[in-house]
């Protein structure tokens, strides 16, 4: 999955920026809520969060090592 999401980065880089720009976005106002109105279910947004980033994390990855040359 990490793989294909990293060709799926390179071959559509705006959509690549659109995903992290929501995940982003949902962590910045999950925190923002979470010190604001301390709610303890603003805090989904960190676990929501979670998934996605790793995917990121491995993807980047694998593209600096593998996908590097190619460019």
């Amino acid at each position: 999955m990490f793989r294909a999401y990293a060709h799926f980065s390179v071959n559509h880089p705006f959509v690549h920026k659109f995903n992290l720009l929501a995940v982003l976005s949902i962590f910045v106002v999950s925190s923002y809520e979470l010190l604001a109105n301390e709610s303890i279910i603003f805090s989904l947004g960190f676990v929501l969060v979670a998934f996605p980033m790793l995917v990121f994390a491995k993807a980047s990855d694998y593209k600096q090592k593998y996908l590097s040359a190619q460019n």
